[in-house]
């Protein structure tokens, strides 16, 4: 694949969060543990709060199960389940993306998103089946 140098055009910023999908969550906690994180917490996800841990500044955010399971093909069975990105303008990703031929395959929808508060979420799945998710920074920049 040739080096392509971003242009101004809407892209995903900073990461924000990994979600990880934990059906034996206390398993979970103490196999992260083990790798001494830099803190571990709660975080406030609509009526429920989650637990969360940050490794090397990467924020893991751990669910029994996922919001969006049932949007897949088949539920998600555990680990990875999806990448969470920053963007500028949700709006204009969004249109950018449709040009690509690209839809979301939730959203978009508002989600409380800790310490983000409420938030414009989309979420899209690559043809390999990498879930995508994308907040706006600035919650006026909101689909």
């Amino acid at each position: 694949m040739d080096e392509k140098v971003r242009t101004a055009e809407p892209h995903l910023d900073e990461l924000f969060n990994i979600g990880l999908k934990a059906p034996k969550l206390d398993e979970e906690l103490k196999f992260l543990s083990a790798f001494n994180p830099d803190r571990t917490y709660k975080v406030q996800f609509g009526p429920k709060q989650i637990d969360a841990v940050e490794l090397g500044g990467v924020k893991f955010f751990l669910f029994q199960a996922l919001s969006y399971d049932e949007y897949l093909p088949a539920p998600h069975p555990g680990g990875v389940g999806h990448v969470s990105f920053m963007v500028d303008d949700l709006d204009e990703l969004l249109e950018h993306l449709e040009r690509h031929g690209i839809k979301p395959f939730r959203g978009p929808y508002e989600g409380q998103l800790g310490e983000l508060g409420k938030r414009m979420v989309a979420m899209f799945r690559s043809p390999n089946g990498t879930l995508v998710s994308t907040i706006p920074r600035n919650p006026s920049k909101q689909a």
